[in-house]
């Protein structure tokens, strides 16, 4: 086993949320829980065997069932997707309101 430096330990830290499908920067994460999950992995004692799965595994494998952050990441993911979709769902109903104004004023297509 060997020593890493708490630099190389975060730097797994982020390639694994990047594997996860998420950045340090999302809007959906609050700082305690970045903190938290940052925490976990500078507290963990299977680095190399990370360091090793991160370097085999496709970018579409799920997360290990060693990483301590697993299922954070997971929540995270399923909230950012939520957050995502619901901007969506907004930005669609307010694109149909207009459409229905316009049709109602003549002023459509």
């Amino acid at each position: 086993m060997r020593v890493d430096t708490i630099d190389e330990r975060l730097a797994l830290f982020r390639r694994m949320m990047e594997h996860a499908g998420l950045t340090p920067e999302e809007p959906s994460l609050a700082a305690d829980e970045l903190a938290a999950a940052a925490q976990r992995c500078l507290g963990c004692r299977v680095a190399d065997e990370c360091r090793s799965w991160l370097g085999e595994v496709p970018q579409e494998q799920p997360l290990p069932g060693f990483c301590r952050n697993a299922e954070p990441f997971r929540d995270w993911v399923c909230r950012q997707v939520a957050a995502e979709v619901a901007y969506l769902d907004d930005s669609i109903g307010r694109l149909e309101a207009a459409r229905t104004a316009q049709d109602r004023d003549g002023t459509g297509v």
